[in-house]
């Protein structure tokens, strides 16, 4: 019998992406695979909906939103509980190919120091075009990169990179009982990155498999960023520079900071303030150790009321809750 698949999918809100991620996925040959999704608050009946169409999933509601690392962490332990040998991490925006699950299955059991195998990652609007097939990391600059040189054909062997993108990730659950989950201080995006680094630093081989192949609906998670990329992006590099950079964390502050800096000049009006102002408030957090949510606050400016405040408090509440962004 083939080796057991739990696939995990953190989802807020999208249910229309979330309904065409599942019809892809019980598309799929694999014959030894189950699915929970686990619902991160969820405001647009997300969870009654799939209840209601009967899928064959089961469904963890979290109380809030734990983040794209509390989220799968709450999968993660499930997929332990359900005696699961692989977890596949799964974005809901994104589609897969009907032997995706089963070349990655493949791969992983033909190398046994394999802890994490990905798939080819596509545009989903661009299916020719390759999103991601590999990656580049320097830690004493803080930088993590696809490496858009790698254009694997389907027949090429699967192959060791640095790290892997959380949008799809198969995961050993022996290698994730020895090294723990994701890293909750991280939230929402490096945390794919640092949890590669970790399981390379444990011996642990990170991989892309070309067989398998995914398409992922890009702009649709990177647009629920706007106005905080810089935020997290400033904040949890300068973590995972912290944690793993050794003597070359200096380094990588100064080049955190010249990277957001020069991107803030190269803007103008609000966008040059914006990044301006998040950076900025990157670095307070990274320094003062609060991780995890943007701490949102607001105060009433001259004319505006309590009610507009909390509006807006409301609102940029809402823009934090993006859960399956990836790095620029």
């Amino acid at each position: 019998m083939k080796p057991k698949v739990v696939v995990i999918i953190v989802i807020w809100n999208g249910l229309e992406d979330t309904l065409e991620c599942l019809r892809s996925l019980l598309q799929n040959e694999y014959p030894n695979f189950e699915i929970v999704v686990v619902d991160n608050g969820s405001t647009d009946g997300s969870a009654e909906a799939l209840r209601e169409k009967k899928f064959p999933v089961r469904i963890l509601s979290a109380s809030s939103n734990l983040g794209f690392t509390g989220g799968n962490n709450l999968g993660l332990a499930e997929a332990q509980r359900m005696g699961a040998r692989y977890a596949f991490l799964l974005n809901n925006d994104t589609t897969l190919e009907k032997g995706a699950i089963g070349a990655l299955v493949e791969a992983a059991e033909a190398r046994e120091g394999a802890g994490i195998c990905a798939p080819v990652m596509h545009y989903f609007d661009e299916p020719s075009k390759i999103w991601f097939a590999g990656s580049r990391l320097s830690l004493n600059r803080a930088e993590a990169s696809h490496d858009l040189s790698i254009h694997p054909n389907r027949l090429s062997a699967p192959y060791h990179t640095p790290w892997v993108s959380g949008c799809a990730m198969l995961v050993r659950m022996v290698a994730v009982e020895q090294i723990g989950g994701f890293d909750d201080r991280f939230y929402l995006t490096w945390e794919d990155v640092d949890w590669c680094v970790r399981m390379r630093a444990e011996g642990w081989f990170v991989m892309v498999v070309p067989k398998a192949r995914i398409f992922h609906k890009c702009a649709r998670s990177g647009s629920r960023l706007k106005g905080i990329r810089s935020y997290y992006a400033v904040r949890n590099s300068l973590l995972l520079a912290s944690k793993h950079a050794g003597l070359g964390y200096c380094s990588a502050f100064v080049h955190v900071m010249a990277r957001h800096l020069r991107a803030a000049l190269r803007g103008r009006g609000q966008v040059r303030r914006e990044i301006f102002s998040t950076t900025f408030e990157g670095m307070r957090d990274h320094f003062l150790g609060r991780y995890g949510a943007r701490r949102v606050s607001a105060s009433p400016s001259k004319g505006q009321s309590a009610s507009d405040c909390n509006d807006q408090i409301s609102a940029k509440a809402r823009e934090m809750d993006a859960i399956g962004a990836d790095k620029p």
